[in-house]
């Protein structure tokens, strides 16, 4: 079963054990935990779980059209979602971020779109976000550190069609 969960110090040794193949690197962040420890308070660590074990990390980001400016309109952001290299190709992203709408209108009332951005190179992760609702805006994102991104949103409301 996958589940969610806001980050806390007690999975602070198994976060630290996540990590994606070499040549993904370039796509997400490299040390999960080092990461944390330089987070804004705008932005909210997440898990995913399955079966009780952590496998993934993302952030939410509740200043993402602040910062970006990719919008007219306020979003929560979605960022550094990534799959431990053990457990990807297992439709675990999938599940995870098929369970977000919900989670966003119970824990993030005040937000009525996800939006994030995916590297135009990473063609898995770009087909994972389609397959869960999420569609491509018109304009590319050219800030990021490996070439120009993919925008992708999705309305939070929005029943899931599969």
């Amino acid at each position: 079963m996958i589940s969610i969960e806001q980050y806390t110090n007690q999975r602070k040794d198994e976060v630290n054990l996540l990590c994606v193949k070499p040549e993904q690197t370039a796509f997400t962040i490299g040390n999960v935990g080092e990461f944390i420890s330089a987070l804004l308070p705008h932005e909210h660590p997440y898990l995913i779980i399955r079966n009780g074990s952590v496998v993934g990390f993302f952030l939410l980001d509740l200043l993402y059209t602040e910062t970006y400016g990719f919008s007219e309109e306020k979003v929560l952001g979605i960022r550094s979602l990534l799959i431990d290299q053990r457990f990807q190709r297992q439709g675990i992203a999938n599940q995870a971020i098929r369970l977000l709408p919900s989670y966003v209108v119970t824990h993030y009332p005040n937000f009525t779109m996800l939006q994030l951005t995916v590297n135009c190179r990473n063609k898995a992760a770009y087909e994972c976000y389609r397959q869960c609702g999420f569609e491509a805006l018109e304009e590319l994102y050219r800030g990021g550190p490996a070439g120009p991104q993919y925008i992708m949103q999705r309305n939070v409301a929005e029943s899931m069609r599969w």
